[in-house]
């Protein structure tokens, strides 16, 4: 099963996913939650801190992506829903980005 939840800032997208998340991980599944957000609200909301983002990570590793494992990336969340962080563009800037000139 995939879940897949988007729309316009504010209504409720980060709180929607978590706790479709936590039910679905109470229920027996094996949950993982992607977050992709700058501000990092839904994988913040289950894990209690700012995980860093893939790319965060990436960097850390100077972009060898082969010296990346899931456990990198991956941190457990309440409930023992799997939260990986994404990130996002800055906000305002849209799900595009945005083009310096």
């Amino acid at each position: 099963m995939k879940i897949a939840v988007y729309g316009k800032g504010g209504i409720g997208k980060s709180t929607t996913s978590c706790n479709i998340s936590i039910a679905l991980a109470r229920r027996g599944k094996k949950v993982l939650q992607i977050g992709c957000d700058p501000k990092h609200d839904s994988t913040f909301t289950l894990t209690g801190f700012l995980i860093p983002t893939i790319i965060d990570t990436l960097q850390s590793k100077d972009y060898h992506y082969e010296d990346v494992w899931p456990e990198d990336v991956i941190y457990k969340g309440y409930g023992g829903v799997d939260c990986v962080e994404a990130g996002g563009p800055p906000a305002g800037a849209g799900c595009g980005g945005y083009v310096g000139m």
